[in-house]
């Protein structure tokens, strides 16, 4: 007997294959490795000093300066900065998988 509520559409398996590709965290170093070395820093602090509001701005402080590492699909700060740098899903996954081969 097939049990139909557990099958999955053509996008969700692509969804799954994705995220099983990239690592679900990096360090706080290789991803400012990475950041470095694509050469978005001066952005990414552009973005961190437009913000305005005291309680993102405590966020972004922690996640930039005192985490040890950035997950990739729960962290709401990371969302909001990719989002600002115009980074694609796509693009951030990228740059989580080089992130993982840097060895520091």
């Amino acid at each position: 007997m097939i049990d139909w509520s557990q099958m999955k559409t053509a996008e969700q398996i692509a969804e799954e294959e994705r995220r099983a590709r990239v690592p679900a965290e990096i360090s706080r170093a290789q991803g400012r490795a990475i950041l470095g070395s694509m050469k978005l820093i001066p952005q990414v602090e552009a973005y961190f000093a437009s913000i305005t509001d005291e309680e993102e701005a405590m966020w972004v402080d922690l996640a930039w300066n005192h985490t040890s590492t950035w997950r990739r699909y729960e962290s709401p700060f990371l969302t909001r900065a990719a989002q600002a740098l115009g980074l694609t899903d796509q693009q951030l996954d990228e740059m989580f998988i080089a992130a993982a081969q840097i060895v520091i």
